[in-house]
């Protein structure tokens, strides 16, 4: 039984399929969800008040609000993080703060191959320094 469900949310097709899965398995499970999403790390170096990452993170903000909040319903509790910063360090760190019991991930599936799932650098560093099970979720290119 998983308490603490994390998702890795990027805003793509995979991403969004990987989200789903997250959101079925939290309500099953009666499991807190934390959503995060990495901005792009050259952001670190403004302020906070700086145009350039207040812009990105309303429109973060503004796509959490029109995909994923109305898909949050039927999950107990949930909370969702954004900001600069090298997205599978940071998944892997806030998921051991988090004390989280799985991460979920979004992947491609090979057209040729379907058995087999496409995961990228992020993906594959996740999978190496992850302090918890780390599901993929194939979703057709």
């Amino acid at each position: 039984m998983f308490k603490h469900i994390f998702v890795a949310l990027k805003f793509t097709p995979p991403s969004i399929g990987a989200l789903q899965k997250a959101i079925q398995m939290a309500h099953a499970h009666r499991a807190r969800l934390s959503i995060f999403h990495a901005l792009d790390y050259n952001l670190k170096q403004y302020q906070d008040s700086d145009p350039r990452l207040v812009e990105a993170l309303r429109v973060v903000d503004e796509k959490y609000q029109e995909e994923v909040a109305p898909l949050l319903a039927k999950v107990p509790q949930s909370d969702f993080e954004r900001f600069p910063a090298d997205p599978a360090l940071a998944v892997c760190r806030l998921a051991r703060q988090k004390e989280v019991d799985l991460i979920i991930l979004g992947c491609h599936l090979r057209p040729h191959k379907m058995s087999l799932g496409r995961v990228d650098y992020v993906g594959i560093t996740i999978l190496e320094k992850a302090p918890c099970p780390v599901m993929l979720v194939p979703t057709p290119v």
